[in-house]
């Protein structure tokens, strides 16, 4: 019923949001436009796959961390590498960071190759048999991040 009452919504915001725009004289742009004021300071990309049990998960660190680190830390602009593990739902994210979009576009057109046998390697330890990417903009906010976020804590960092 709830699935129902939402299309509904959905549909009569449709004709209504139309109408406003046809009696504005505004039309939608067939394709949509992305409007980039994010500034891009440091691109991450992650890998995340599901894996069976913690004793996978520290198979992958081997694997993705401890032989890929060496390299990633040769690149310049590479920034760190996290490691996220979900013990209970058994999610594995790894989020390798470089700072500034042309430092990661060198990482993906040069050396990507490089840390793809080591994903292959892990994708087989993986539950799902395959491990997924996904880039992001990314920032640091907190007591570490330093720079305009760690301002705008002020001095109580136990109030976030």
């Amino acid at each position: 019923k709830r699935i129902l009452e939402f299309q509904s919504m959905l549909r009569l915001r449709g004709v209504v949001g139309g109408a406003i725009r046809r009696a504005s004289g505004s039309a939608r742009s067939a394709v949509p436009s992305r409007h980039f004021s994010m500034e891009i300071k440091q691109v991450a990309r992650m890998a995340s796959c599901k894996v069976a049990n913690e004793e996978d998960a520290e198979k992958l660190d081997e694997i993705i961390i401890y032989k890929g680190l060496p390299k990633l830390k040769e690149l310049k602009g590479f920034a760190g590498i996290e490691r996220c593990f979900c013990k209970e739902h058994l999610d594995y994210k790894v989020i390798v960071t470089f700072d500034g979009l042309n430092n990661f576009q060198n990482y993906m057109e040069n050396h990507e190759e490089e840390m793809e046998d080591k994903f292959v390697e892990a994708s087989k330890i993986a539950a799902s048999s395959s491990i997924d990417f996904q880039n992001f903009v990314s920032d640091k906010f907190g007591s570490r991040g330093g720079g305009t976020a760690y301002d705008a804590l002020g001095d109580d960092f136990t109030a976030y």
